[in-house]
């Protein structure tokens, strides 16, 4: 099971400026962090592209989507579910999943972004 990238749907790139094929990583918060290790991620920051990855992982090792139609996900009674606000979605619009992504991911910090900053603070 894999999601659509944004450029298979055209509305769908801009509700996330993060696309899927940079390598920018990102910080997930706890209940998103405990789903993506579930499916096998490990450490606490990834890629956007490995966050999609592991949420495929998850969604198919524990059976969540429908057996008949699989671009159906039933997400209702998981945690997934619970971070969705969502019974259910499909992957062919994924517009849930951005907009949850994008309330539960944060930009990681880039090396030597802060020490730029304690260097000028302690001038």
């Amino acid at each position: 099971m894999s999601f659509p990238n944004s450029s298979q749907h055209p509305g769908a790139g801009n509700s996330c400026r993060i696309t899927l094929g940079q390598a920018n990583q990102v910080i997930p918060k706890v209940p998103l962090l405990r789903i993506l290790q579930a499916a096998g991620a490990q450490g606490e920051t990834f890629t956007l592209k490995e966050v999609m990855h592991f949420l495929g992982q998850y969604i198919m090792g524990r059976q969540l989507y429908d057996k008949r139609q699989q671009h159906l996900v039933h997400c209702g009674g998981d945690e997934l579910g619970e971070l969705l606000g969502l019974q259910s979605f499909s992957v062919k619009d994924p517009s849930p999943v951005y907009e949850m992504l994008k309330r539960n991911l944060s930009p990681a910090a880039l090396p030597g972004r802060f020490g730029a900053i304690n260097v000028a603070l302690t001038w």
